[in-house]
């Protein structure tokens, strides 16, 4: 952690970068992966308090878009009629140049859990938010002051 605060380190956003099967989405609004830790409760004889044991962990969340093509339903259209969903992995990259480094994750197992057909609405500009599940994470950068 920076010992100092210096407020033009916060990262910004605008600097993020999408891969799906290692093509860049330039297209990505916004993005954010989240992991759940999940517990199972557990008490203990002579114990009033509920201690928790970690039985494992969950990967999801959201990409939003700006609607420009249909390369989501491009990726997704066999698989859902045929019953054979494609491999897919996604890489998201946060690189800041004035913060202190970048961030960059490998998400693996990656299912995406709906996806819109159509969806407008008159005199606003277009967007598609796709939720997804991934079975696995990594760190491949990390970002340290």
């Amino acid at each position: 952690m920076a010992s100092t605060y210096n407020s033009n380190k916060i990262i910004n956003g605008s600097f993020g970068r999408v891969w799906i099967n290692g093509v860049n989405y330039a297209n990505v609004k916004s993005f954010e992966a989240k992991v759940t830790l999940n517990y199972e409760e557990v008490t203990i004889a002579g114990e009033l308090g509920t201690s928790q044991k970690y039985m494992g962990y969950a990967v999801e969340g959201t990409i939003t878009m700006h609607k420009t093509d249909d390369n989501i339903g491009t990726l997704l259209e066999d698989g859902i009629t045929s019953g054979v969903m494609p491999d897919i992995e996604i890489v998201a990259r946060l690189k800041d140049p004035a913060a202190y480094g970048a961030e960059r994750i490998h998400l693996t197992g990656v299912t995406f859990d709906e996806l819109s057909l159509m969806k407008y609405e008159s005199k606003a500009v277009g967007e598609e938010e796709v939720p997804f599940k991934a079975s696995g994470f990594e760190y491949l950068d990390k970002i340290s002051a």
